[in-house]
């Protein structure tokens, strides 16, 4: 399908701005062109996947995973094949950075596949990174560095230095991963051996990345992470200048989040030198500009440099803050790659000749691989979802005469929520509501969008009396959620209407939850009522 040249104009200025460097006006550029441009045109595909890469080099890890939602259905074509490797790494990359590891390794084993099947050696490579960077935040940087090496094995011989330079800042990262765990509880050697390690490839890639396009963003990352090696070695007079040419690069991209763990090293450059004084100053300020960001990894290690800054001041009290804050996100972390385990069942990840195989068992996530059957805003499941789902559902639950329950959701008002704060804050907030109900649900239970502000729960073998308290414990975590913080004046609630089986019938069950809806509705709303 054709485009005209006032509809093309934001993609030719989104490319200029990528080439330039210039993300914020790359992002705002693709998105003008992605609403702009025609569906199912290259044009429009192309679209969407800048503003995918422009939201990636910014840091907007949330964006990255809606942006690239929407780009990927756009991507199907054979020769975008290497686009859709490439959103579906840097979904995994986002998805990690917001504590979502069950989606950073679904979208990892997604890329893998995709590459492998196309016989990209350069794309599988990258992939096995992407998929080595989820484990390490996952908190095994071992696996890590298994994963990374055997991408660097497959990219022997082979002249690109944009993925070799990939690779060998990653391992440096993941060495620097190992570190943080083994600084309290390893020996002196073996802190050493990984810092050295870090130092190593950092090293080894400095000369490829004169070669890289994008040069500025690749060099930022790679002598950050090369400064942080050196300052824990105790080399500060050379990690201080790297980290001020690294702070400078990314300054000039106007980007902000990406100087955060800059600043972070920073700090930990001032502790090592002595200065916990102006350390924990600077460091206060740098937790205060990113309270409430995705950046969890970045954040654990300021709170853990403040708790050691103020401990070394003898300020207790200040201290024990940090380190309660520091363990809080700790746990969070553990539990997060708990729940990925749990959820996606992954019984074995390894590198292969050149091949990787996660085996996501989870039927929610074995159904979604289909397009056809999911909402391509929240990912949940589409009403072709429920009519695949739903007759082995009712016909299990009617062979053991379980009980088992629907909740019709209904947002309160939401069309004055699109006519005040507009349409993209909407889909935001449609977005969220999506992860709500999953932490709120089972993986043998079904959620669905059924379209506009509606959504369906089904709860499998679960009784009335504990449908209610799910679903009152769902309304009172969407009431309580900080909806401020999408736009300022934000509030969101939800009505909620049960119905349970038998009758085993998915009509009559939504039937009969239409009119609880209905009667919460006109109760006074943000209720559930049976």
């Amino acid at each position: 399908m054709a485009s005209s040249t006032s509809e093309t104009a934001p993609l030719e200025a989104a490319r200029n701005a990528l080439a330039d460097g210039r993300m914020d006006d790359a992002s705002r550029h693709a998105e003008a062109a992605f609403a702009a441009l025609p569906d199912g045109s290259d044009a429009r595909a192309e679209a969407g996947y800048l503003l995918c890469m422009a939201h990636y080099r910014l840091g907007r890890w949330a964006a990255v995973l809606q942006a690239g939602e929407q780009a990927l259905p756009l991507l199907e074509a054979p020769d975008q094949m290497a686009r859709r490797v490439e959103v579906r790494r840097w979904m995994t990359l986002a998805a990690c950075e917001t504590g979502r590891f069950d989606l950073g390794l679904y979208s990892a084993n997604e890329s893998c596949r995709l590459a492998e099947a196309a016989g990209d050696r350069a794309q599988l490579a990258l992939s096995l990174v992407a998929l080595g960077i989820c484990i390490e935040r996952m908190g095994d940087p071992w696996q890590a560095h298994r994963l990374m090496e055997e991408a660097r094995t497959l990219m022997q011989g082979v002249d690109d230095p944009n993925t070799q330079c990939v690779i060998l800042n990653n391992l440096c990262a993941a060495y620097i991963g190992a570190f943080y765990l083994l600084r309290d509880g390893g020996s002196r050697t073996e802190v050493t051996a990984v810092l050295r390690s870090a130092e190593a490839h950092a090293r080894e890639a400095m000369p490829l990345v004169a070669r890289v396009p994008g040069n500025p963003f690749f060099a930022a990352i790679l002598e950050g992470n090369l400064a942080e090696a050196l300052l824990h070695l105790g080399e500060t007079a050379e990690a201080e200048q790297l980290l001020t040419t690294a702070l400078r690069r990314v300054t000039e991209q106007g980007n902000a989040t990406r100087s955060w763990r800059i600043r972070y090293a920073t700090g930990e450059l001032l502790l090592a030198r002595g200065d916990a004084g102006q350390a924990s100053r600077q460091l206060e300020a740098l937790c205060a500009e990113m309270a409430g960001s995705e950046q969890t990894n970045t954040l654990t290690r300021v709170h853990d440099a403040l708790y050691r800054g103020w401990r070394a001041l003898g300020d207790p009290a200040r201290a024990l803050l940090h380190l309660e804050r520091y363990e809080a996100l700790e746990r969070r972390r553990v539990v997060a790659q708990l729940q990925a385990q749990s959820r996606l069942f992954v019984t074995r990840v390894e590198a292969e000749r050149a091949r990787l195989e996660v085996q996501v068992e989870r039927l929610r996530a074995a159904e979604f691989e289909a397009d056809a059957q999911r909402d391509q805003l929240t990912g949940l499941g589409n009403r072709r979802y429920l009519d695949k789902r739903m007759p082995a559902l009712f016909a299990a639950a009617a062979n053991g005469g379980q009980p088992l329950t629907a909740a019709l959701i209904d947002l309160d008002h939401f069309k004055l929520v699109n006519d005040r704060f507009g349409h993209a804050t909407g889909d935001r907030v449609l977005v969220k509501i999506a992860d709500l109900l999953r932490d709120n649900t089972r993986g043998n239970d079904v959620v669905a969008r059924l379209g506009g502000e509606e959504f369906l729960i089904v709860l499998a073998d679960t009784a009335l009396p504990v449908a209610q308290e799910v679903c009152e414990r769902l309304r009172a975590q969407v009431q309580a959620h900080d909806w401020a913080g999408l736009a300022p004046g934000l509030s969101v609630t939800l009505s909620i209407g049960l119905s349970t089986a038998p009758p085993y019938d998915l009509q009559a069950l939504t039937q009969a939850a239409d009119a609880a809806l209905y009667r919460a509705k006109s109760g006074g709303r943000n209720r559930v009522m049976v």
